[in-house]
């Protein structure tokens, strides 16, 4: 049901942001048909069967058109003062950044999960969490205790058969080096080339929104679905929430109460909330003339995210996909530093050749090396200047010198690899886009980019140094095989070029009241405030090691059993 509830009307849950947790707590918090259930989201609704074209494409069209996306989420990939702001996509609507993200469905590792319980999170160890992950997936290729085959979300990997010129060369190449070839990558947690798994239908995405908010659960008469209202601030009686502040489009302020309340605005705002009501580090807030309510020091630290660099080639005519819609990528690299007090799986590679939507994106190829298990940690906090602006976020990649190390090495092995003959086939030297602002700009979707870029890649087809100059006037290009033999000015490079995923976590991580960074518990209360839960990526405690789309997907599943068990109880 959609409405625009009256202040008056309390619910028993109050579910705040309908991104990937939120439209899972909505869901299965409904399904008891006597409680009474609230979600709210910022943005508009995307009702079942009425999504926009580009959201349901396959390929992650989406991601090109700002309308999803939050105008105001800017962050440092490093610090304030060493490295500049620039936006970062998140998305904003029914689905959240699942309607943006390219419907990469990785688990990560059974380590990642059993660290979560060793700093901990009581339960949440892989054989705590594995039920859940099989619980919210249909798994289409794979069977047996490690998958699930009944759930909301369909899982898929491409066959072989319709892999890139790219990802054939790639798998190519490391089996001549003696790597594995690993098919399960939810279940054989090997190091190796692996096919990638897709959360996606036949021929659609499978966002949060269309697995979980169907027209049935919809329908719920115990559901109440209100969209385009923006959680401004906690309603607290003492420690005791009762509900939120809102606000309109038209900037006026709408009440809701609920007996308790779920944040699952995402690792950005759901902290960003808590700040701005008083829960967070008493200093801080303190200095922002917010009133504490209660010194939650760990809100906003701890911040998280996957840091990448992006090794580009132009490929041939021979390395190009062939024309029509499909799936981001097909396979991935998963390898390990062996780097002393790292994990192991804690390098990857992400294998592209159809970079965007247009001709010119379909004529690169990129390799991208990330980092799967940061020691950086960054964190959110509220703008000095204006505590009601968007939060000061800094990722602080990077600051542990392992990182840097790593990612060097894993950007060596992104540039070996083009290097090899294999490759070579089917694309031309490679380079880092070191400045592509100008170039992305082609990204909207428009008839007016599509002959751009189509007269762009005519150039490329008929010169590759020509293809290469014309490149530039697009973007500054370096090649990375010139700075490999200076190792402090490839430090440098790294660290100026580092960017991130939309991978962002660990910012209300769980953990024992006793662990004073601990901002809940491990079934999501919130230490020292009754009536309030955080549901969302917020929580881990440490990145996955791989996109934490399905991970925060598990979490909402599993949050949500636990508060309707103790909802039976009481």
């Amino acid at each position: 049901m959609v409405a625009g509830t009256p202040p008056s009307v309390e619910f028993d849950y109050l579910i705040v942001g309908a991104g990937a947790a939120g439209c899972v707590l909505a869901n299965r918090l409904s399904q008891t048909p006597d409680t009474r259930v609230l979600l709210i989201e910022a943005g508009p609704d995307m009702r079942p069967g009425e999504e926009p074209a580009d959201v349901r494409n396959v390929f992650p069209l989406a991601a090109f058109n700002p309308a999803y996306m939050w105008p105001d989420t800017r962050v440092h990939w490093r610090g304030e003062t060493d490295s500049p702001e620039v936006p970062l996509p998140q998305g904003r609507g029914m689905g959240g950044s699942s309607t943006i993200m390219g419907m990469w469905a990785l688990r990560g590792r059974p380590d990642d999960y059993d660290d979560w319980e060793r700093a901990g999170a009581t339960g949440w160890g892989w054989e705590g969490v594995l039920p859940y992950f099989k619980r919210l997936e249909s798994d289409h290729d794979f069977s047996g205790p490690l998958h699930g085959t009944d759930g909301p979300i369909p899982i898929h990997r491409e066959s072989p058969d319709t892999w890139s010129p790219l990802a054939r060369a790639v798998d190519a190449e490391t089996r001549r080096r003696g790597w594995n070839s690993i098919e399960d990558l939810n279940g054989d947690f090997r190091d190796g080339h692996c096919l990638m798994p897709n959360s996606r239908f036949a021929d659609s995405r499978a966002s949060s929104g269309i697995c979980y908010l169907t027209a049935d659960v919809r329908r719920r008469p115990n559901l109440t679905i209100v969209t385009e209202r923006t959680a401004a601030r906690l309603l607290l009686d003492g420690r005791q929430v009762t509900g939120i502040v809102a606000t309109r489009p038209d900037g006026s302020e709408q009440t809701f109460l609920a007996r308790e309340t779920v944040l699952t605005a995402g690792a950005l705002r759901s902290p960003a909330l808590l700040l701005r009501s008083g829960i967070g580090p008493a200093a801080d807030l303190q200095r922002a003339g917010i009133a504490v309510v209660t010194d939650s020091p760990g809100v906003g630290k701890n911040l998280q995210n996957h840091p990448v660099l992006y090794v580009c080639a132009l490929l041939n005519q021979k390395g190009r996909e062939a024309r029509g819609w499909r799936p981001a990528a097909s396979t991935y690299l998963r390898w390990s530093s062996g780097l002393p007090g790292c994990s192991p799986g804690d390098l990857a590679i992400y294998i592209r050749s159809y970079l965007s939507w247009h001709a010119l994106g379909r004529r690169m190829a990129s390799l991208a090396p990330a980092l799967q298990k940061p020691a950086s940690r960054g964190r959110v906090r509220l703008n000095p200047r204006d505590a009601s602006a968007a939060p000061l976020i800094e990722f602080n990649f990077l600051a542990d010198e392992r990182d840097l190390t790593r990612l060097t090495e894993a950007l060596r092995l992104a540039t070996d690899l083009f290097e090899s003959p294999a490759l070579r086939e089917i694309c031309g030297a490679p380079f880092v886009l070191t400045d592509a602002t100008r170039l992305m700009r082609y990204n909207a979707v428009s008839h007016k980019n599509a002959f751009l870029t189509q007269l762009a890649a005519t150039g490329l087809d008929c010169n590759e140094r020509f293809g290469v100059a014309l490149l530039s006037r697009l973007a500054k290009l370096q090649a990375p095989t010139a700075l490999l033999a200076q190792p402090a000015t490839l430090a440098n490079f790294v660290k100026e070029q580092v960017t991130g995923t939309g991978h962002v976590c660990g910012t209300c991580r769980m953990g024992s009241s006793a662990d004073p960074d601990a901002v809940c518990d491990a079934e999501g209360r919130v230490h020292r405030i009754e009536g309030l839960r955080v549901a969302d990526a917020s929580v881990m405690p440490t990145v996955p090691s791989g996109n934490t789309h399905i991970p925060t997907v598990m979490v909402a599943e599993k949050l949500a059993e636990s508060i309707c068990r103790q909802s039976s109880r009481s």
